[in-house]
């Protein structure tokens, strides 16, 4: 098995740039300063990289974790229930034909029921981390928050010319 795309590299990347960026600042004092301020070359050289660090690679930095809420319309249809009597809606993108969201949950397809449109508004709040999605999620559809979910799911028929996330 390969568990490597579970690690989390971002502490092995900080101590591997920190003895590079220490012996970088050694070798420059001693070619550069002839040996004189090797304590303060270390402690500049560890500050610059500790700080260029959080900012590029950690949620600190302002290019991980930008959060924005967007707004698609959608069209809704209801799929087969579930075993356990859930029904399933179906959501499609009407400016993005071709991709869908299902959601499992009475509650959302009682409300789009009784709501009687086709085409109703789905709030998104989507995670981008350097420009691209990390993440989505739908919050609100016409109205209604917080509803009861035994789970959802989103994906694509065909070849999609367009996404709703770009």
């Amino acid at each position: 098995m390969l568990y490597l795309a579970y690690i989390d590299v971002r502490p092995f990347l900080y101590l591997g740039g920190l003895a590079l960026a220490l012996l970088l600042g050694l070798l420059f004092s001693v070619v550069v300063l002839e040996g004189a301020r090797k304590g303060r070359v270390a402690v500049a050289a560890t500050a610059v990289w500790t700080a260029l660090f959080t900012l590029f690679l950690t949620e600190f930095g302002p290019f991980v974790g930008q959060v924005a809420v967007i707004e698609h319309r959608l069209t809704w249809t209801m799929g087969s229930e579930v075993s356990d009597s859930t029904a399933v809606v179906e959501l499609s993108f009407t400016d993005h034909p071709g991709h869908h969201l299902w959601e499992h949950s009475s509650e959302l397809a009682a409300h789009l029921k009784a709501l009687g449109e086709s085409t109703v508004l789905g709030r998104f709040r989507v995670t981008r981390d350097y420009g691209r999605v990390r993440g989505y999620d739908l919050f609100e559809v016409a109205g209604l928050r917080g509803w009861a979910s035994k789970g959802a799911a989103g994906g694509t028929r065909g070849d999609p010319a367009s996404s709703p996330w770009d």
